[in-house]
């Protein structure tokens, strides 16, 4: 891998695992975060639509990161 690519790559990841922790944080600052609660009840629903009809598992969209 050309030397420049592969600085290139690592910065991206670098940026990457940052804005990770940072959404993390910001998730730990917000425990009673309605979006969390929706998206874990979404996916409730999902394994409950799964185990009941065998049907795969709808995608729904994130609103927020966290």
């Amino acid at each position: 891998m050309h030397p420049d690519l592969y600085l290139t790559v690592h910065q991206q990841n670098e940026r990457e695992l940052g804005r990770q922790l940072e959404l993390r944080r910001a998730a730990q600052d917000c425990p009673g975060c309605i979006v969390r609660a929706r998206r874990h009840l979404a996916e409730l629903v999902d394994r409950v639509r799964v185990r009941l009809t065998g049907a795969g598992a709808a995608a729904a969209p994130a609103c927020c990161p966290a």
